[in-house]
């Protein structure tokens, strides 16, 4: 565990990190896809310690603001199957993690980000069935807690749903994601009081996102907004990977 005193003092490192947290959770706000495939790898190139807990912890404003907006949208059917395999997912995640060599976190911080932009790029069709959800929702437990990045598994069932149910299923889905993904980590011992600082630190550019989300959607092409997140995404962890 890191002390209070091994965090990141530099302002600079702080002021990169809140515009990435800044424009990965605009994206994340206007487009459905972002925060953290954006985030993770430039967050760990500036500083490892963000990743996964602080920027779990901080962008759970994300989803949240999402999801009270869209609450109307929301298919309470399959929530309690997908909540049961986000846990176990979680769990797995989290002991896996605590198993990882630390010298190995970069390298492997890239490689999931690689995978999960190629699981947004795959193409698979599939129906937003419990079955399907309930699946999406235990891998993305394990990723998101081994790296922050819970949202390409979700994002593949509900990619032919409507966009407003879509987006309610997602951010109902990813804040018990992300919280649960923490108190995992903080159980066992990867989360304390130097990843609560370092949330509280990324907040500023989390609220930012939120706020220039809405200024977005008017402006950006949705689609070409998505690609060129995954590019910088798939560039970034290949820079993680050669580091």
């Amino acid at each position: 565990m890191p002390s209070p005193a091994e965090i990141p003092a530099h302002w600079l490192a702080w002021l990169a990190a809140n515009l990435v947290m800044a424009t990965a959770c605009a994206m994340q706000a206007a487009v459905g896809i972002g925060m953290a495939l954006l985030a993770v790898p430039l967050l760990v190139l500036i500083e490892p310690q963000f990743v996964p807990g602080p920027m779990l912890l901080a962008g759970a404003l994300v989803p949240l603001s999402g999801a009270w907006r869209e609450w109307h949208a929301v298919d309470l059917r399959g929530l309690g199957p997908a909540l049961l395999a986000l846990a176990a997912g979680t769990l797995a995640g989290a002991l896996a993690l605590g198993m990882l060599n630390p010298a190995y976190l970069d390298k492997f911080f890239g490689a999931l980000v690689l995978l999960a932009v190629a699981i947004s790029l795959s193409g698979i069709r599939l129906r937003p069935t419990p079955a399907a959800l309930a699946a999406g929702s235990g891998i993305a437990g394990l990723m998101g807690t081994m790296a922050g990045i819970h949202g390409p598994p979700v994002a593949l069932v509900f990619q032919n749903a409507q966009p407003e149910v879509a987006r309610a299923m997602m951010g109902t889905i990813f804040v018990p994601a992300y919280l649960i993904s923490v108190a995992a980590l903080a159980a066992f011992g990867l989360f304390g009081l130097p990843e609560l600082i370092l949330a509280a630190v990324l907040l500023p550019g989390t609220l930012a996102g939120i706020l220039a989300a809405p200024l977005l959607i008017r402006r950006l092409n949705a689609r070409r907004i998505r690609l060129a997140i995954l590019a910088i995404s798939a560039a970034s962890a290949m820079v993680l990977l050669l580091k």
